[in-house]
This record gives structure tokens, sequence and C-alpha cells, in this order.
């Protein structure tokens, strides 16, 4: 069986992403991806994927703790919503995600 992200981390989905959005998403669009993370949650919950065979999103939560503790968000607005309520354009957007996503991994 062929999984397509077995030992695989929310960091390295970005990264693929990053280097060839309009392969992924059609185009740099922050919800474009948010809309393809979700895509894969409900694949994930449709066909019973056994966890150790999920994509490990445990970077993407502490990315969002990191968000909420640095500008002060509350529980309600995850890491998209910030991002898309902040910028102007989806381009705006997804490029800001990875200047946060940088500033993160330092």
């Amino acid at each position: 069986m062929f999984t397509l992200f077995k030992d695989s981390t929310f960091e390295d989905f970005l990264n693929t992403v990053r280097l060839r959005p309009g392969l992924y998403l059609g185009r740099k669009s922050l919800t474009g991806l948010q809309a393809l993370l979700l895509g894969y949650n409900i694949a994930v919950v449709e066909h019973n994927i056994p966890e150790s065979e999920q994509l490990n999103c445990e970077l993407e939560d502490k990315f969002d703790e990191w968000l909420r503790e640095k500008y002060h968000i509350g529980n309600a607005i995850g890491w998209y919503l910030f991002i898309i309520n902040q910028t102007e354009s989806e381009v705006e957007a997804f490029h800001r995600l990875f200047e946060l996503w940088d500033e993160f991994r330092k």
C-alpha cells in the first residue's frame, strides 16, 4: 500500500508545497493550502488511515501555539484565519505563512 505521508511531517509537507505551489494548489493561495489540509484530514477519517501512516502534524499544533503566544490571539482563531485576516491577497497570505513559519523554526 502506498502511503504518501508515512514518516512525513507537517514541515515536510509545507516545504513540498512551498517549492511547487502550482502543482499542489494550482497557484499560491493560503486558502488553497488550507483546503488541501482539510481534504487530507477528511480522507484520513473517511478511509480509516492508521495514525502510523498519517502526516505527523505535531509541528502544526506547535506553530499554532507559537502564533497565539507571540501575537496574543485567542483559541478561536487558528493560523489560517490569523494570517488571512492580516493580509490583502491570497498570494500575500501564502508568503506571510512562510515568513512566519521560518521565524517559528529559528
